[in-house]
């Protein structure tokens, strides 16, 4: 219903954003932005017109100072949809960026096929399209994950056909209230530069099991395969990750949380990779 407000499944989908207000009254229709929100858990990718030309498909490793401050110009983030009073937060667990001051909270509503979501703390208004909806019968799964190894958190969602996919940094941010652009470009090596850029939000679809990343946060991972698998165990990921060289970076998981049915997050055995 037009003007109607969603029940808590509602966003289950994936959402395509085709205009934003900002609070400070300026618009925007041409960053590529994408959402895949599963029964709570969620990811967001946003991406800055000309940054594929910009920084190709080069290991970060490889990318020159002004591609890597290009590659600070993303808003990429994953965390967990709470209902707040008749809006919603998105609580951020994994996020590019140094935390804001404010939650991300909103409103949305139905106006006509458009979702509208308009901020509780920030002035803010955003339109966004479905592309893929739970609603209209796609299966919706997800999974909060931890590496034992290294400490930092994951989250993989699925709906229907599409995926995200999201990995923290291994050492978080060293500073808040910085800028993520002023951390980099204050950095001299540019190995310290690609520790501050290495979280990975990274958007692609499902064909045939095979699990192909289309946009991400890094890109070396545009095109490459993510292939999950579950572990012997069965409370376990295997994910063919990718160090900021570009080399093979096998990484098991610990399931922390799973929502839906989990067999929807791993790639058939012996599914071609």
């Amino acid at each position: 219903m037009p003007g109607s407000h969603p029940a808590m499944a509602d966003p289950r989908g994936v959402w395509r954003r085709t205009f934003v207000r900002e609070a400070d009254g300026s618009t925007d229709r041409s960053t590529t932005v994408t959402w895949v929100q599963g029964p709570s858990l969620f990811g967001d990718l946003r991406q800055p017109p000309g940054l594929a030309e910009a920084v190709g498909r080069a290991r970060l490793m490889d990318l020159e100072r002004p591609q890597l401050l290009a590659l600070c110009g993303q808003r990429a983030f994953a965390g967990t949809l709470e209902p707040e009073g008749d809006g919603f937060t998105w609580v951020r667990g994994i996020d590019l960026h140094p935390s804001a001051p404010l939650p991300d909270a909103g409103v949305l509503r139905w106006e006509g096929g458009v979702l509208v979501e308009e901020g509780l703390h920030e002035a803010y208004l955003e339109h966004w399209e479905p592309v893929e909806r739970s609603s209209g019968g796609c299966q919706a799964a997800a999974a909060w994950l931890v590496d034992p190894e290294e400490g930092c958190s994951g989250l993989l969602v699925r709906v229907g056909s599409w995926f995200c996919y999201a990995r923290d940094r291994s050492v978080p941010l060293p500073t808040t209230g910085v800028p993520l652009i002023e951390q980099v470009r204050g950095c001299e090596r540019r190995a310290e530069a690609a520790a501050l850029l290495d979280c990975e939000v990274s958007i692609g679809r499902v064909r045939a099991d095979r699990w192909e990343i289309t946009r991400s946060t890094l890109p070396h991972r545009v095109g490459s395969r993510l292939r999950p698998e579950s572990t012997h165990s069965g409370d376990g990921l295997r994910i063919r990750d990718l160090d900021p060289h570009g080399r093979a970076l096998p990484r098991t998981w610990q399931l922390v949380r799973t929502e839906g049915p989990v067999p929807l997050l791993a790639a058939a055995p012996g599914a071609p990779s």
